[in-house]
């Protein structure tokens, strides 16, 4: 480390957090968990305060971008209190990605913690293929959450994962979707992570696939983005911003500016990375040196595949 920055032997700045609340999920979905997934036992969850501790050490060496994921990081009982904590840390972006269906319940806290942006996971836009995606029910409410959240002046990003013969064919009216709720849309693509590694080879299709159908509509105009970020973008003539995280057919990994906790303390270098290393019970000293080991591990590369699940990481 130099300069008090996170700076590893690639010259990469860790900058970004992806903080997981949780392993649970209310949703099943097919690329992500079985259904019959089973979760962490809640008490080896970190609280709040280890939370803060752990965060308010790494925004000293650099952190200023926090995201809450999951599983579903709104089935976590402490929530609202954990939000609040971390607000008061003053990071300068704070986000939250969810499935959208419990948003209801914490519109006023996530507002009161100034949190800007909700991604907000959509696969589809008709109630069979969500069952049939996550096993779940509930497509209005989640549609719902998000035209309020735009209300409520939430800067709205969609992820949809395509899938082959699954939801591809709805490509142009999520698009259309976007455009009617006014926010901005990304595709992803399959990951051969854990669970969905079955699903990989008949599913699986490229972000290029996805764009060369979409200029069939519309004209797409590229948008600068960030080094380090996760999507690129383009401009539609009808003015919805589409983006595509292409992490298998144009991976990311040589810009990558993020490490993840996960529910239970472990920090990991890499979404595709095996070893998380625990900082649960340490001193701040001990942490210290946890987190110059895990700048030293950051892989540049990214494995092919990535047998540890999903949820266990967080989104």
């Amino acid at each position: 480390m130099a300069g008090g920055e996170l700076v590893d032997r690639y010259g990469r700045n860790i900058r970004k957090l992806r903080l997981s609340l949780t392993d649970q999920c209310n949703f099943r979905c097919r690329y992500c968990m079985p259904t019959d997934a089973e979760f962490m036992d809640q008490k080896h969850y970190l609280d709040s305060q280890a939370y803060c501790e752990i965060i308010g050490e790494l925004m000293d060496l650099g952190i200023d971008e926090v995201r809450i994921t999951g599983g579903e990081p709104l089935l976590r009982k402490e929530f609202s209190t954990i939000v609040q904590d971390i607000a008061k840390l003053g990071i300068p972006k704070l986000s939250l990605t969810t499935n959208g269906s419990l948003l209801h319940h914490y519109f006023d806290t996530l507002k009161e913690c100034h949190v800007q942006q909700i991604n907000i996971s959509l696969d589809t836009l008709r109630s069979p293929v969500l069952q049939a995606i996550s096993y779940h029910r509930g497509l209005a409410q989640i549609v719902q959450n998000i035209q309020t959240a735009v209300q409520l002046g939430f800067a709205v990003k969609i992820n949809t994962v395509v899938m082959s013969g699954i939801n591809d064919a709805e490509l142009f009216d999520l698009v259309e979707f976007a455009k009617a709720q006014q926010v901005t849309i990304r595709f992803l693509e399959l990951m051969p992570i854990g669970y969905s590694r079955h699903l990989y080879a008949r599913h699986f299709m490229p972000a290029q696939t996805l764009i060369d159908r979409l200029k069939a509509q519309y004209n797409l105009t590229p948008v600068l983005t960030e080094k380090d970020a996760t999507a690129f973008y383009f401009r539609t003539n009808c003015g919805v911003q589409i983006g595509f995280i292409a992490s298998e057919s144009q991976p990311f990994c040589t810009n990558c500016s993020r490490w993840r906790l996960t529910a239970d303390g472990k920090l990991f270098a890499c979404l595709f990375e095996e070893l998380g290393i625990s900082l649960k019970g340490l001193t701040s000293a001990q942490r210290q040196n946890v987190y110059q080991q895990v700048l030293g591990i950051k892989p540049y590369r990214r494995s092919p595949t990535v047998n540890h699940l999903m949820y266990s990481i967080g989104g």
